[in-house]
């Protein structure tokens, strides 16, 4: 199969925004049902308007954050997410900031062929903006696209790396094209390599792609570069989505790791946001059982080879995680509660802000504001934010990501970031 050249459909962001893209509710229905407004109200034509104007005013951190300025931004950030309150003082710890939305595969997981029309590029006016506004101490630079597809992608990074941020990201790794050295010397903490399987034939089963090999070869020669300048990081994992095709071979995929000096693996539960009729096919044949016992083969190899993986957050949420893969008509709604909101941010390629890195996958959910319009401090205690905080706080699931939505624990985004994601 020849690789299609993305970069004749790549659009740079335009960073006007029409004024019609102002407030409409955190969905296309300005008022979303079980919505209660608290601090939203309409003018005499009906138009959204906010009530509330004492809102505190945040300015950007003067210096990077590191050392005892970065331990005071997680101790305050610790304190939001134990009170959650409507309005957050601080700016968010976690970015992820999507470099771009293109990508050069189609993955059966994957339902970015349903909404994305256009591939397009951050602009560098916006990704200098976001991060010098923001500095937040982890960025993530990737999203729903490849980010080896975006020509600045290490202009990208070592932006971040300059401003004291930890910068990790998603990757198919099939677009590399031989730059090791850049990679290595970038200072990037973490590549999380998408895998999905641990053999050509399965591989492009999932992937649409026969570039396993590629993959593989990449992978041991930034290891041999890394370990030949004597760096720390790049750290690597393996991302390895669950799914009928592919999840008897969890064991092997430990030996793979070990076998190619991966250092983690993450198992990823599927969304399925607005992928209902996707649903059998990725997960049939599986039955819970047989889910159960592989994956905890898995956990054994891979204490025997020392690999990092989650697999306690499946054993936490199994039953959580299984009926997750069922019929809608079967779902069980859980009562786990969310904190995005009050320290992370998703920024997309078109440079609209969504509060979670669910959102995005919906054509209509979580626009909470533009970046090229307004400053991000503006957006983060804006109207939408605010609502969402509220709803949150409340217990309620106010979008339909929401209602379906298995949000990270306490626990999980305190521990899993640690254990899973270097901090340099």
């Amino acid at each position: 199969m020849n690789k299609p050249d993305l970069n004749t459909k790549f659009d740079t962001v335009n960073i006007s925004v029409k004024s019609s893209t102002h407030y409409q509710g955190l969905t296309d229905n300005p008022y979303p049902a079980g919505w209660h407004s608290s601090d939203l109200g309409t003018d005499e034509a009906g138009k959204w308007v906010d009530k509330v104007k004492s809102i505190p005013k945040l300015t950007p951190p003067s210096k990077p954050p590191s050392g005892l300025i970065k331990l005071c931004r997680f101790g305050r950030t610790f304190l939001n997410l134990l009170r959650r309150p409507t309005v957050v003082k601080d700016l968010p710890i976690h970015l992820q900031m999507e470099s771009t939305d293109a990508c050069n595969l189609n993955c059966t997981t994957c339902s970015r062929d349903v909404f994305i029309e256009k591939a397009q590029l951050l602009d560098e006016k916006l990704w200098k903006k976001i991060i010098t506004e923001i500095r937040p101490t982890n960025i993530n630079v990737s999203g729903i696209g490849e980010p080896f597809l975006h020509p600045d992608i290490f202009k990208i990074i070592r932006f971040a790396k300059s401003m004291g941020s930890a910068v990790n990201c998603a990757t198919n790794f099939t677009r590399v094209n031989g730059r090791y050295q850049d990679i290595v010397e970038s200072g990037v903490s973490q590549l999380k390599v998408s895998i999905d399987a641990t053999d050509k034939e399965t591989f492009k089963a999932i992937r649409g792609e026969d570039s396993f090999d590629e993959i593989i070869h990449n992978i041991r020669e930034v290891v041999n570069l890394r370990n030949k300048l004597n760096s720390e990081t790049p750290s690597i994992r393996f991302n390895f989505a669950v799914q009928s095709l592919n999840y008897k071979q969890a064991p092997g995929l430990i030996d793979l790791a070990a076998e190619v000096g991966v250092d983690g693996i993450y198992f990823q539960y599927l969304e399925y946001v607005d992928m209902e009729d996707r649903k059998h096919m990725l997960s049939h044949n599986m039955t819970r059982e047989s889910l159960f016992d592989t994956l905890k083969l898995t956990e054994q190899k891979a204490a025997e080879k020392g690999i990092i993986t989650n697999l306690d957050i499946w054993w936490r949420d199994f039953d959580i995680f299984w009926n997750k893969m069922q019929p809608i008509s079967e779902f069980k709604p859980n009562c786990k509660q969310c904190y995005f909101p009050w320290f992370s941010t998703w920024i997309s390629a078109d440079g609209w802000v969504r509060p979670c890195p669910i959102m995005p996958w919906t054509l209509d959910e979580g626009r909470m504001g533009h970046i090229g319009e307004q400053s991000f401090a503006e957006i983060w205690n804006g109207p939408k934010y605010r609502e969402l905080r509220a709803a949150l706080a409340r217990g309620e699931r106010p979008t339909r990501s929401c209602k379906t939505c298995i949000p990270q624990s306490l626990h999980n985004i305190l521990f899993l970031r640690t254990k899973l994601l270097p901090n340099k």
